[in-house]
């Protein structure tokens, strides 16, 4: 059978319903889809190492002679040690916290060790490496990160029968840029990326690199065509701020804002002045307030008549925001939408927010749907702007009638990637923190000191101590086998942490389940929140004065920047450690010195940028920067300034697009034209 990169992944061999379920559930529908789900690295087992050098990492064929798994339940630690030969050199390879690895090495006579050459006790090892079974074809293999349940192994025979039967011309970039960059055909490019013929990282990097600046392109041109219109809409929404309004901006506030927030808000009231509908960004660091200063805004819009929609990423962050709007909102009508609102709720909600019934509406990606209408929206506020692309920002615009827009968020963005990103708002920044916040306290904890960092943790806990821990996987991983995960470490917890109650929470967590451990956490009925990065922005809990982070050395410093900022949100002294990876590297050494060294937020994007960003957790259990499913801002900042550029002239200069960038540019504008602002 003939695969074209359009066609429906179900007509591929080896993908049955089970499969297809599961990758339609992760966005994956056309195998062009998955393909771009590229190799996570590849194996070149034609040029394996020739000698044992200490600190040299490479691909190492081992002789097995035997495996132990040792216990210790006291400290709650195993240790497996596989001993073997590399040409007749004495080695041993070691596994912390793997038990169930004995059994691979058990049946099997010789392995291929990918990782880095140490000594211990003159004895050449490896702890932790990745590991393969004898493959007599010298040949390359792409290692894929598993799609849920759908293992490296399974992916990879997938992508063999893909190719095997991929005849396809199709192409989605013009002629001009494709010479300008000497980029490959897609199928020709995929090809090299998934199975090179030789192994040449620089070459597959620039293959990648294509289906990078196509995605930025696409970005880059629908900012552009949205920009063009929406920065010339009049106003037709008249705001006072009389008396009233200010005696109840002045109830609604029980502390006083900062020098920041207030320069803020005096922005935002000079916006609603105007002859043009607002386009701002508050750009807050984490704990500084912006929320504050969002709602304030809602309040404005309330207070003149008109209803108000408040646009967040995740369920956790909306539930957080609705819970301080009951407070904050003292005899408004809010109300919130989400995924999981049961449907006879949701059909109350949309009457009220038809009928005006609703003066300010909470929700997630819920508040897109179709169905949902006002009656006379005219500000809408989206939180942690990074999560949604373009289109979805645009999509609430489509709800009403030359709508004001505040957009916010916590991640600290560099100047330069400020203006490339958002170039089409005005910027507002919040930099100084609320009266009463300490610094928060950054510490690096050794490899080995792990178990016994957890016995003085325990007692801290006993003492009143408020944890969250931040793990950086949902399951083992076949390959990334030093990251931790909820899966792996569990029962690690529950031990170490007994009698006092752990909750765990991941992207896989049911919302139930996420809200009752969340508010169990809040409540103090429990200590201990175990959790992967979905817990990165908005979560605030005032009393919450320790986070551990696990592998902290593969996360970026924004993100890392961004977990912190969980604690230090009261008046307590708060605490973060850090827990590397047993072999880290040296940006990775780089990366928490600097969180030791600084707390401010925009201080570290700088650096984050210079360095190029990213470790291996960004995008693993979270929708990327911007959720750009390929690219990456930071890591691929020079792409992203070429596909402006680039992007900018396509504009200008129409010989330039090819019926792809025609058509797709033609859809931005109906969507445009099919909104009324009579």
């Amino acid at each position: 059978m003939i695969l074209k990169l359009s066609s429906p992944i179900g007509k591929v061999k080896g993908i049955g319903e089970k499969y297809i379920q599961i990758l339609n559930h992760q966005g994956i529908f056309s195998v062009f889809d998955l393909l771009l789900r590229f190799p996570v690295y590849h194996i070149d087992f034609s040029s394996s190492r020739s000698e044992l050098l200490v600190g040299q990492e490479g691909l190492f064929p081992i002789e097995l002679k035997n495996a132990r798994l040792t216990r210790n339940f006291k400290k709650r630690i195993s240790l497996l040690k596989v001993n073997g030969y590399f040409k007749q050199q004495p080695i041993q390879i070691v596994f912390f916290n793997q038990p169930y690895l004995l059994e691979f090495f058990q049946k099997h006579e010789k392995v291929w060790i990918y990782g880095k050459v140490e000594t211990r006790d003159q004895v050449f090892q490896f702890t932790n490496p990745g590991f393969f079974p004898d493959i007599k074809e010298k040949k390359i293999i792409p290692v894929y990160r598993r799609i849920a349940t759908i293992k490296s192994g399974q992916i990879r025979r997938i992508m063999e029968n893909i190719f095997e039967n991929l005849e396809d011309d199709y192409e989605n970039l013009p002629q001009p840029l494709l010479e300008k960059y000497n980029f490959k055909t897609i199928s020709h490019s995929l090809k090299e990326v998934h199975s090179p013929v030789k192994y040449n990282e620089n070459y597959i990097n620039i293959q990648k690199q294509r289906f990078v600046y196509t995605e930025f392109l696409l970005f880059e041109l629908e900012l552009q065509k949205i920009r063009t219109f929406f920065s010339h809409v009049s106003r037709i929404h008249g705001y006072v701020i009389n008396d009233k309004i200010k005696h109840s901006i002045e109830n609604s506030l029980s502390f006083e804002l900062t020098a920041d927030q207030i320069h803020a808000f005096e922005d935002i009231v000079n916006d609603l002045k105007s002859d043009y509908t607002m386009q701002r960004l508050i750009q807050g660091d984490v704990g500084s307030g912006k929320t504050v200063v969002a709602f304030l805004a809602l309040l404005v819009a309330k207070e003149n008549g008109y209803q108000g929609a408040f646009l967040a990423p995740t369920e956790i962050l909306v539930n957080q925001h609705f819970r301080k709007a009951t407070d904050f909102f003292t005899g408004a009508q809010i109300g919130i939408i989400t995924g999981s609102t049961p449907l006879q709720e949701k059909k109350r909600i949309i009457e009220g927010l038809m009928k005006g019934n609703i003066d300010i509406i909470f929700g997630t990606h819920a508040l897109l749907n179709e169905k949902i209408q006002f009656k006379r929206l005219s500000m809408i506020v989206i939180d942690e702007q990074h999560r949604f692309g373009v289109s979805q920002r645009a999509a609430l615009y489509y709800k009403s009638k030359s709508v004001d827009l505040l957009v916010t968020t916590a991640t600290p963005i560099p100047r330069t990637l400020l203006l490339t990103l958002f170039n089409d708002l005005r910027v507002s920044k919040i930099e100084s923190m609320p009266a009463g916040r300490k610094p928060i306290i950054s510490k690096i904890i050794k490899p080995e000191s792990r178990n016994s960092f957890y016995i003085w943790l325990r007692k801290k806990i006993e003492k009143g101590a408020k944890t969250f821990i931040v793990l950086p996987l949902i399951e083992k991983s076949d390959f990334f086998h030093s990251l931790r995960s909820i899966e792996g470490e569990a029962e690690y917890y529950k031990q170490a942490f007994a009698p006092f109650k752990v909750e765990f929470i991941s992207g896989k967590s049911s919302s139930l389940q996420k809200d009752r451990a969340l508010k169990a956490f809040f409540s103090g009925k429990i200590k201990i929140l175990v959790a992967t990065t979905l817990i990165e922005v908005g979560i605030d809990v005032k009393d919450s004065d320790i986070i551990v982070i696990e592998n902290a050395d593969r996360y970026g410093l924004a993100q890392l920047h961004q977990l912190r900022g969980r604690v230090g949100r009261g008046e307590l002294q708060s605490y973060c450690y850090l827990h590397p990876s047993p072999n880290i590297t040296r940006n990775g050494k780089k990366r928490l010195t600097t969180i030791v060294s600084s707390c401010n937020g925009f201080e570290i994007a700088e650096i984050d940028l210079k360095m190029r960003g990213g470790g291996f957790i960004s995008g693993l259990e979270q929708s990327g920067f911007l959720d750009f499913k390929i690219g990456d801002v930071k890591g691929d900042y020079s792409v992203l300034i070429e596909a402006q550029k680039d992007a900018e002239q396509i504009m200008k200069n129409k010989s330039m697009q090819n019926s792809f960038i025609s058509d797709f540019l033609l859809s931005v504008q109906r969507k445009i034209e099919s909104i009324s602002f009579s």
